[in-house]
């Protein structure tokens, strides 16, 4: 074990305790004090690790996480990793870019997997033999002999703005009418809604400091005037002294979680008569990228508040169909 691997294990282990900065000021000060020293295994004692499938696994786990990936993501690569290895039967070493190919084509057939998740499987094998190969575990990237595919863009479901305000003029209580106007105000994760804590919000500016899910950095979201309204309203009506932004209904009163607030998604536009759709959190996402764009045309901005490294991720899965957005611009010219 070398120093580099040995200060990302120590970062790894500490990462469920740890908040993301914390995490890299921990990583800067063992760099820093162990700058001068030299790391090495004691001889006589048994090897750490062995070299197997799980060896490689961890690996791969300590080193996306020390580079930022969100758990969340990673768990999903891992999870795919594993199964592959396990249902082929092979050793990370041995394993072919034709036992890949054979691989996803059995999943398809006989698990009736979709393209897109297919597509979805050679993303995350991609990333773990790529990186592999870049840290030299293995000889080759076997993905280079497994073709690329395409997957099938699906119409990008969300609300209308007919439905929005349905929604909006239904009787909410003062926690769902401070949810619903977050949501469609700022387009968050539905992760990042639960992060969310009290000090995060600037009344006074309209804006909220958010943790990215995906990106593991902080941005800044706008609120509207009836978001911060809202939100403003349902703090003043709490009971409970707490930081966290929204709390559960039943003691001892936490924060909200993920479920949480999918359910409250779900609910307010099942009782507006919305059954179209089913309402996720991820839905009001696509709602408010949706209407932003179709509002200023202007991606670049549109991209930064969904919390997107690259604007070509908006416009792939966020913003509605062409002949939508047309009927949209149309009906503006033409009343």
């Amino acid at each position: 074990m070398n120093k580099d691997e040995l200060i990302n294990e120590v970062v790894y282990e500490m990462s469920p305790n740890l908040t993301r900065e914390q995490i890299d000021r921990l990583k800067i000060t063992m760099l820093v004090k162990m700058q001068n020293c030299e790391v090495s295994e004691m001889q006589y004692l048994p090897a750490v690790w062995t070299h197997d499938n799980e060896w490689i696994i961890n690996r791969f786990r300590i080193d996306s996480i020390a580079k930022g990936m969100a758990k969340s993501t990673l768990n999903q690569y891992v999870i795919a990793v594993r199964k592959l290895l396990r249902d082929t039967g092979k050793h990370y070493r041995e394993i072919t870019g034709q036992d890949v190919t054979d691989y996803l084509a059995v999943r398809q057939y006989r698990d009736k997997i979709s393209v897109n998740y297919k597509v979805t499987l050679r993303k995350y094998f991609s990333s773990f033999f790529g990186w592999a190969f870049r840290k030299k575990h293995i000889d080759n990237n076997i993905m280079d002999d497994v073709d690329s595919m395409k997957s099938i863009q699906k119409k990008k479901d969300c609300l209308s703005d007919d439905e929005v305000e349905s929604i909006r003029e239904s009787g909410m209580t003062v926690k769902e009418r401070a949810i619903f106007e977050l949501m469609v105000s700022t387009g968050l994760r539905v992760g990042e809604i639960s992060l969310l804590n009290v000090s995060d919000v600037d009344f006074a500016h309209r804006r909220i400091s958010v943790f990215g899910e995906k990106t593991q950095q902080y941005r800044t979201a706008l609120l509207t005037i009836k978001a911060s309204r809202a939100i403003k309203r349902y703090i003043d009506s709490r009971k409970q002294e707490s930081d966290a932004l929204f709390l559960s209904d039943r003691k001892p009163y936490g924060r909200m979680q993920k479920p949480a607030f999918e359910k409250v998604a779900k609910r307010i536009a099942r009782r507006t008569g919305i059954t179209r759709i089913n309402a996720t959190v991820h839905v009001y996402r696509k709602t408010f990228v949706t209407s932003l764009y179709r509002k200023t045309k202007n991606i670049l901005m549109v991209s930064k508040l969904a919390g997107h490294a690259q604007t070509d991720t908006t416009v792939k899965y966020y913003l509605i169909d062409d002949l939508e957005d047309m009927q949209y611009t149309y009906n503006l010219v033409n009343g």
